[in-house]
């Protein structure tokens, strides 16, 4: 960003009215100049368009590394770190060095909870029975108030688009509950661009993205995350995450649906990889991609950006114009093998649309894995908001104590 020179400063203050006492000129420059300078400065800033930045994040060096250095450009961390059981039984607890920086840096804290492994039987289990998911609202309420988490946010995977209406009940029944203690819920919705059960989206419509009615869950909600990505995958042929024009049609679709206030556009931070096979070689390693062709021509996996920029280098990346992100293909071992990968250049026209839509923000999965230069963007681009904190300090039998008194007088 260029300086200002002092002639501009004064011209900015003849425009802006500013006065000039009768004073000695020497101290009137500098009284102007530094009054300039500060009404500049918050020009600037207030230019800014404000952005929610969520991050998720996993127990990994890599991801905790990634948020102690970055903690001041991030709103909202989001841990993956509860568990649901087929019961309603919720288990699970932050990393203790992530509450810690969290506190420091006065990060909100919104775990994620999920069915464990995204099983769907477990899902489905906790969807019929009315006593399980008053035990699963009841846990998640008392770990919040224990601990002084903002909320949680619904990571729930891999449900039948049959029990729609009933994962609906369930996603009010806690909102209801919440909101009863001060508390946010938030819910990560697979990406979609249509109600038709043919259109793509990842993973296919009936077990990934037909369970969630956009319109009824954002009536309760505090925010959603809609996970525009991934667009690609095992579950498919090699290409974008998140293509530009893939990333558009989610969130018009999105925007019929609910309010842009409550959008948080849910964006890729990492490369995918595919390796060419014979044909796939066992169930993947996640669930998701799983689904497609059964005789598969690639096998794939996430990799972060550190690994990819060597390889970018050293095999000649290229610009996919339409998809606005990176691409690289060599032959390793053997085997033909394709990167694309998100990094700064990629991410920055998802913020610009987050921007120009007037949605909430961003959700950025994974910390660890990101393209070090997206926090420069962030940072001189957008305006981070800071939502208050309430992460709970003091004698843990204390907090515990108190949490099950709250919820017993409510």
């Amino acid at each position: 960003m260029r300086s200002t020179s002092a002639i501009e400063h004064l011209a900015l203050c003849y425009k802006l009215k500013v006065p000039i006492m009768p004073r000695p000129l020497k101290f009137v420059i500098i009284a102007t100049l530094a009054l300039c300078t500060s009404l500049s400065a918050t020009s600037k800033a207030t230019s800014r368009p404000p952005l929610t930045v969520l991050m998720y994040m996993i127990d990994s060096p890599a991801s905790i590394a990634s948020f102690r250095e970055h903690a001041d450009a991030i709103s909202i961390i989001a841990p993956q770190c509860f568990t649901m059981d087929a019961d309603g039984f919720i288990a699970g607890e932050p990393p203790p060095e992530v509450v810690e920086i969290a506190r420091r840096h006065h990060v909100a804290l919104m775990p994620l909870v999920t069915n464990r492994g995204f099983k769907q039987d477990l899902m489905h289990t906790v969807l019929d029975n009315p006593e399980s998911r008053a035990r699963a609202i009841r846990y998640l309420l008392y770990y919040a108030l224990r601990d002084g988490y903002i909320g949680f946010q619904f990571d729930y995977e891999n449900i039948r688009y049959t029990y729609r209406d009933r994962f609906t009940v369930f996603f009010k029944e806690a909102a209801v509950a919440f909101h009863r203690h001060g508390l946010q819920l938030s819910a990560a919705l697979v990406g979609r661009y249509s109600d038709d059960r043919n259109a793509a989206s990842p993973g296919g419509f009936d077990n990934w993205s037909g369970v969630y009615d956009y319109g009824e869950l954002a009536r309760s909600a505090d925010f959603l995350s809609i996970m525009a990505y991934p667009q690609h995958a095992g579950f498919s042929e090699p290409g974008a995450l998140a293509g530009a024009p893939w990333v558009r049609q989610i969130a018009d679709y999105t925007l019929q649906k609910m309010p842009a206030v409550k959008v948080s556009l849910g964006v890729p931070l990492y490369g995918e990889k595919w390796t060419a096979i014979a044909a796939a070689a066992g169930a993947a390693a996640f669930v998701q991609d799983d689904e497609g062709k059964v005789n598969k021509k690639w096998k794939a996996r996430g990799v972060p950006f550190s690994a990819v920029q060597p390889l970018a280098s050293a095999h000649a990346a290229v610009w996919d114009e339409a998809d606005q992100s990176h691409h690289l293909a060599y032959v390793a071992d053997g085997a033909q093998t394709e990167i694309w990968y998100e990094d700064a250049l990629s991410l920055a026209p998802k913020l610009q649309l987050a921007a120009a839509d007037g949605l909430a923000g961003i959700s950025g999965w994974v910390l660890g894995m990101e393209d070090p230069a997206i926090w420069d963007e962030m940072r001189t681009q957008y305006a981070v908001r800071h939502p208050r904190s309430r992460l709970r300090e003091g004698d843990f039998d204390r907090r515990a104590a108190e949490a099950a008194r709250a919820l017993r007088v409510r």
